[in-house]
């Protein structure tokens, strides 16, 4: 049977990458603003946020596979963007756990240090600075963005690894509760993984580009 679906073209594929990336910055700048401000309900967008990327990466990835399959040059260089909408799902999925810990951290009244409170402000700015400098290359076809991008993941490990070594202290002279401690720790691994997953796409879009 032969495909239903519309033919992509490689415009067409980066703007539905574009807009989910769109889609997972705001998810992080929602989250960062609940976090600061305690806007709680602000969270409730961030999970219709990633509702829509869930929706969108399914959509999307089976359109290319389909049309890949049927038309496997049709996508020119573009191609090694498909990986992206997954990518972008998963980041969406570490900024919804990021906004459940937001959540208890109001619910429960978390207490966070100045420095730990500082700390997460960062990582998230930088996080959603790291999703902006993705879209711009695939937006500008710029080929030395992903180095830079690789670079500002880097910095931002080690600001994670940095805030843990704080942690660790503030945990020997008993500053920092068990809960805070844990909400903490947890908040740092989500970071990491977004930062992982954003030197992956980094590559995908280098690909593409060197070979555009």
């Amino acid at each position: 049977m032969g495909m239903t679906l519309p033919r992509l073209t490689p415009e067409a594929l980066k703007a539905a990458v574009l807009e989910m990336c769109e889609g997972a910055t705001e998810m992080i700048r929602l989250t960062r603003d609940a976090f600061y401000q305690h806007p709680t309900a602000t969270l409730d967008k961030v999970s219709g946020l990633g509702r829509d990327l869930h929706h969108r990466e399914k959509r999307l990835t089976d359109h290319v596979a389909a049309q890949l399959r049927e038309a496997p040059w049709s996508l020119g260089p573009t191609e090694h963007l498909a990986f992206l909408p997954a990518a972008l799902e998963w980041i969406g999925d570490q900024v919804e756990a990021l906004a459940r810990c937001v959540q208890g951290i109001h619910r429960e009244d978390v207490p966070f240090s100045d420095r730990a409170f500082g700390e997460i402000m960062s990582l998230f700015n930088r996080g959603g600075d790291l999703l902006t400098e993705i879209a711009n290359a695939i937006r500008t076809g710029d080929q030395a963005a992903p180095a830079r991008i690789r670079e500002a993941g880097a910095a931002l490990q080690t600001l994670c690894d940095e805030a843990a070594m704080h942690h660790q202290d503030r945990v020997l002279h008993r500053t920092c509760t068990p809960r805070a401690s844990s909400v903490f720790l947890a908040m740092l691994d989500y970071f990491r993984e977004i930062e992982r997953y954003v030197r992956r796409m980094s590559t995908a879009v280098e690909k593409s580009l060197l070979v555009a």
